[in-house]
């Protein structure tokens, strides 16, 4: 913003902790992450969502969390399996609420960024004490309880945290993945698993300019409201070396990536089930999942 690391990460930090109750330190880290891999297994923080989402079905079939999940009956006959109708209106809660309570100033604690933790605090200060003076006009003149500022602070984070997470999910949740073990570059990491949505007034506004993801991911630190005057350029020297820029209109992005959910939490259930079948049979003996990780380690090219 001001051109100053220093000055710039300050004025993040502020913004996150007052006024998401989050760690702006955490969110550079896990975001870079993702910058450096998006859509790649055991590479991509973003695919790493269980217990609460499955966004791939290899997430939930093929690591030790997920397998030990399929294995509850209420996780997979309810919550797995009707993933994409709990993602907005509880998913996302869930998730925001466990940012907030935990993980968040748990990182802030640990790595000792003791600023974070006092914007953190300040916002509730401010919500739980300050607040209600200024909501006494539609309570009768009468300053809200706790319960009714908990209620209300429910509301509103469910509210955000359903758009920004909805919308985070349409630029990549739905598309192929990268295997752990393969490799791509940058521009086709940006071309191949990121997806842009429409370019349209109402749209740009109400995405703050990420539905343009391939150019987010091309240049993470460009000034996103610039991103419209760059597309047209992107998408023509992409398409002219052989790549793809795919685009999105809004309301199609929303069915393709509501459906993704049904689909993943369908395909791992079902490899789930035959898994369980086969082993029942005496067909895959209690060993199986050790010598396949043995003989992928004997593929892997061995580094000078």
């Amino acid at each position: 913003m001001t051109g100053n690391m220093k000055i710039d990460r300050r004025i993040q930090e502020f913004f996150y902790g007052f006024g998401d109750g989050m760690s702006g330190a955490w969110w550079r880290n896990q975001h870079n992450k993702h910058h450096a891999a998006p859509q790649k297994i055991e590479h991509d923080v973003d695919l790493n969502t269980l217990p609460l989402v499955c966004f791939h079905h290899q997430v939930a079939n093929e690591t030790k969390i997920g397998k030990a999940l399929l294995k509850n009956k209420f996780y997979r006959d309810y919550w797995l399996k009707y993933q994409n109708i709990l993602f907005g209106p509880v998913t996302c809660l869930l998730v925001a609420l466990g940012w907030q309570l935990y993980v968040h100033p748990h990182h802030s604690l640990r790595t000792k960024n003791y600023i974070e933790l006092v914007w953190m605090a300040l916002r509730y200060f401010s919500w739980f004490m300050l607040l209600p003076y200024a909501l006494t006009t539609g309570h009768g003149g009468a300053v809200p309880g706790v319960l009714s500022m908990m209620g209300y602070y429910l509301w509103y984070v469910e509210v955000g945290s359903s758009m920004i997470f909805i919308n985070f999910a349409m630029s990549h949740t739905h598309l192929d993945v990268v295997q752990k073990d393969e490799h791509v570059n940058w521009v086709q990491y940006s071309s191949r698993y990121t997806v842009n949505v429409q370019n349209c007034f109402l749209v740009n506004w109400w995405m703050s300019y990420l539905n343009f993801q391939i150019e987010h991911h091309l240049w993470p630190q460009c000034p996103q409201f610039r991103f419209p005057q760059i597309s047209s350029r992107v998408k023509e020297v992409l398409e002219r070396n052989g790549e793809t820029y795919k685009t999105l209109g809004y309301w199609e992005g929303l069915q393709i990536t509501f459906a993704n959910l049904r689909d993943q939490a369908d395909e791992a259930l079902q490899q789930a089930r035959i898994e369980a079948t086969l082993r029942k049979k005496g067909m895959i003996d209690a060993d199986h999942d050790a010598l396949l990780q043995k003989e992928h380690e004997k593929k892997k090219p061995k580094t000078q």
